[in-house]
């Protein structure tokens, strides 16, 4: 069976966006057996919403009305959370398309990718015979969520999972501690830091993809 990887896009992206902007990291992995797949969050909401600094940066579609998003923001009281939409689509696009080995995350994306980590198969409702245990996952720009009502979840469930947590020296969009945050929420034995000096993207330099790729080796146990 082919190794296949979840790839979770920014605010404002799509999959077909996310695939496009990750050519040399999705060629490498698979050049490792993998299969990346792309699904697109199954949320719209009005572009108004969203900051202007924010939608400059990452919208793919700058004269479009409305963003596509994993997370909605909750303007009553200035937060934010992780919709039921979104929980169900992504239990039905494991349970279509995976089981996958790993998950890829990017931005906001990857915040959403942190905190299924906590437990991913009883917060998306899989068993494991749909979803068995996964072995790793990349964090790109992610944060931890900052409302209260998450944090018992990741208090009580230290994140044990091989992870790469990626952030970039330029990023104004991902403060630092946003990215400390969620890698604090990970053991120490299992998580890995790597720092690149662009901004707020996914590098796909040669020489930064073959660093992703030996880690990918290193925790699969993949050999060369």
């Amino acid at each position: 069976m082919t190794k296949r990887i979840l790839m979770l896009h920014g605010l404002a992206q799509t999959g077909p966006y996310f695939h496009s902007k990750t050519k040399n990291f999705r060629t490498a992995l698979e050049g490792l057996g993998y299969e990346l797949f792309y699904p697109t969050a199954p949320n719209r909401y009005p572009a108004a919403d969203v900051p202007t600094d924010l939608l400059e940066s990452v919208a793919t579609e700058p004269n479009s009305n409305e963003v596509v998003a994993w997370i909605e923001n909750d303007e009553v009281n200035n937060t934010y959370f992780l919709p039921k939409t979104t929980i169900d689509f992504l239990h039905d696009y494991v349970c279509e398309n995976g089981p996958f080995e790993g998950v890829v995350g990017f931005s906001q994306g990857a915040g959403v990718t942190g905190y299924l980590m906590t437990d991913f198969n009883s917060l998306l409702g899989l068993t494991l015979d749909e979803q068995p245990p996964l072995k790793f996952f990349m964090s790109f720009s992610g944060f931890r969520f900052v409302p209260e009502v998450y944090q018992e979840q990741y208090n009580n469930n230290i994140i044990g999972i091989s992870s790469l947590h990626v952030k970039g020296e330029l990023d104004t969009i991902t403060e630092p501690w946003k990215i400390e945050a969620l890698y604090n929420s990970c053991s120490e034995d299992s998580r890995t830091i790597l720092v690149h000096g662009g901004g707020h993207f996914i590098p796909n330099s040669r020489g930064f993809v073959k660093k992703v790729v030996e880690w990918v080796r290193i925790v699969t146990k993949v050999e060369n």
